[in-house]
């Protein structure tokens, strides 16, 4: 390795040294039990026994500040009946362990008071407006113009009412069909990610079975995709229905789900099936080159299997570790920077394209099985992990900035900005990450109050009401407060 080479990758090995070293005891050897939430009466589509539901039933009278009582089933299957109340201006919960039989008498009072009340008592619909809109705004942006070119349709009445018709359409139908049926914010989470993923599937598959060339390839992808955004968003629906998972684990399963088809395009295309290849042809007496892609249909197969295959991965890991919102996101930002440092290491030994991609693949992988290691037995809130995000982001920009000031020619050296990019990433990352790695427990409620998380040596305080300041222009230029500070 000559010398330019080690003034590059110095500063990056120096920054996964300071990131990873040790700062503590191992939070992750604790030992972690999860519970799941289950319905309370899942016939009837009741999640939760809510105020109006407990004095209906006449349930819980011993109890003060009565908020909402789950049901909750442990890995072991012992169900656990969590009440929820205030009292003296505090949260309090109490644990009541179920036999068989207090299951079966609670879920039958409950089952038994709906159907003779006849409404809809205690319905998650937390996530039903969310849904509409999500549904709607892809009908508006994907499938009302799909739909014409589909059909091919060549009036400009016919395209514009085909338009119309479908955006409207995909407002009405998930109005209508919720309008009786639980959407907590996992049913959309994952009906949302059904329909937009299933775009890219469709288009894959409909590109699979096309004849290439053919008029009419184009309509076909289109179709596809169409069709599998669909049935995504009833397959994403069932599956948070049949599984019931939590909020940590919906969001696993996307950011894996996610993954998986950047993993398979990159396998794909490191694998060869993406390669061009040249084919020269006679026309008239004319030769022509072509470009031609070496084996599409495998290469899309390649990557569809990768999108399956990280939606599996993630179920199972699910299953068998705890994840919040929080967590995911981190992890996230864990796979993007093995994925950066991949390609960095990779440029440093050449230039072919199939090589730096593999490079990033493997970088990639490592960076989410380490990361993973890293949040085990923490719990971040959405808030913390979207801090992290945002050093990893504010981190490279930062590293670019002043390598750009130190050295304006980029073509010259790709190199040095990559690795300066990854490193950037890899600080900015890092230093947030341990500012609020603290986070080993349940996460608490902010709320705009400051928490200090012992032995992480910061302190979070959040300011929403800043930002209330600056849309409104009463904060003074150079005056400006904080959303939010960390202090190490």
């Amino acid at each position: 390795m000559d010398l330019w080479h080690r003034l590059v990758l110095v500063p990056l090995l120096v920054g996964v040294l300071l990131v990873v070293a040790p700062s503590g005891g191992d939070l992750g050897a604790q030992p972690v039990e999860r519970e799941r939430q289950l319905p309370v009466a899942p016939e009837r589509d009741v999640l939760e026994i809510t105020p109006a539901l407990r004095g209906a039933l006449e349930l819980f009278e011993e109890i003060e500040g009565f908020r909402v009582a789950r049901l909750l089933v442990r890995d072991d299957g012992q169900m656990v009946l969590e009440v929820e109340y205030v009292l003296d201006d505090q949260l309090h919960r109490e644990r009541r362990f179920l036999s068989e039989g207090a299951l079966e008498e609670l879920r039958g009072r409950v089952a038994v008071h709906v159907a003779e009340a006849d409404v809809s008592v205690g319905i998650d619909w937390d996530g039903r407006g969310g849904l509409v809109l999500g549904q709607t705004l892809l009908g508006l942006g994907f499938h009302g113009w799909a739909v014409p070119v589909v059909l091919d349709l060549d009036s400009s009445q016919a395209i514009v009412a085909a338009y119309l018709l479908t955006a409207g359409a995909s407002f009405y139908l998930p109005y209508r069909f919720s309008r009786t049926r639980p959407v907590s914010e996992v049913d959309r989470d994952l009906t949302m990610y059904g329909a937009t993923r299933g775009i890219l599937a469709g288009a894959l598959t409909g590109d699979i079975l096309a004849d290439q060339g053919s008029d009419a390839t184009g309509r076909i992808r289109l179709g596809g995709g169409l069709l599998a955004s669909w049935g995504g968003a009833a397959l994403g629906y069932a599956a948070a229905r049949r599984f019931a998972p939590d909020e940590g684990s919906t969001a696993l399963w996307g950011a894996l789900g996610d993954f998986g088809f950047a993993a398979g395009a990159a396998a794909a295309f490191a694998a060869g099936p993406y390669d061009s290849r040249d084919e020269v042809r006679t026309v008239n007496g004319f030769e022509v080159i072509e470009s031609r892609t070496r084996n599409r249909p495998l290469g899309h197969a390649i990557t569809l299997a990768g999108g399956g295959g990280g939606l599996v991965a993630g179920r199972w890991l699910a299953q068998r570790e705890s994840y919040t919102e929080g967590n995911v996101s981190v992890l996230r930002s864990g796979g993007i920077l093995g994925a950066q440092a991949g390609l960095t290491l990779a440029r440093s030994a050449t230039d072919n394209d199939r090589a730096l991609v593999a490079g990033a693949l493997a970088g990639g992988l490592g960076g989410l099985v380490g990361t993973n290691r890293l949040v085990r037995g923490r719990a971040f809130s959405n808030g913390e992990g979207l801090l992290v995000n945002a050093g990893h982001v504010a981190g490279a920009a930062t590293a670019l900035g002043i390598t750009y000031l130190a050295v304006e020619e980029i073509d010259e050296h790709p190199l040095l900005y990559l690795a300066a990019a990854t490193s950037g990433s890899l600080l900015g990352a890092g230093l947030v990450f341990r500012a609020v790695e603290g986070g080993s427990g349940p996460a608490a409620s902010s709320g705009g109050a400051a928490r200090e998380r012992p032995g992480s040596g910061a302190t979070i305080s959040v300011h929403p009401e800043n930002v209330l300041l600056g849309v409104i222009g009463r904060a003074r230029v150079g005056t400006l407060a904080p959303v939010a500070t960390i202090r190490f």
